[in-house]
């Protein structure tokens, strides 16, 4: 099974960086952005399988660009998203949720290691649906 496509949106430059560095050098192909406006961009070029979303960020916010991209993108092509966001508040993650996440991790609670290791089994979960 190939690896999915991911697009990263990360507003904090060394964590993007740090990110986008460890899906290339596991194999998966990456793009990032720096807000949810510059997301969007992004998805007219590139057809990401996984957008990993930070939640706080300048110009365009992880809930806001939700909110955009159901209006952008057909059902049938709509990627798999997980919130990856410093926010735990139940209130924010249920939000999330209701906007079609599949899946919400607390970044302190990950490293890059962890990400692509269960990046890559959770696709496989999902691709057994």
């Amino acid at each position: 099974m190939s690896k999915p496509r991911v697009l990263l949106v990360e507003d904090d430059d060394i964590i993007r960086e740090v990110y986008a560095l460890k899906f290339e050098l596991e194999g998966f192909p990456v793009m990032a952005a720096e807000h949810g406006a510059a997301a969007l961009e992004l998805l007219k070029q590139f057809k990401p399988d996984i957008i990993l979303l930070d939640l706080m960020m300048p110009v365009m916010g992880g809930l806001e660009f939700l909110e955009a991209l159901k209006g952008m993108i057909p059902p049938q092509d709509y990627p798999a998203i997980i919130v990856f966001s410093n926010i735990s508040e139940p209130g924010e993650i249920e939000t999330a949720m209701k906007l079609g996440v599949g899946a919400y991790w607390v970044k302190s609670d990950y490293t890059p290691e962890r990400v692509t290791a269960e990046l890559a089994n959770w696709w496989a979960s999902q691709s057994q649906r």
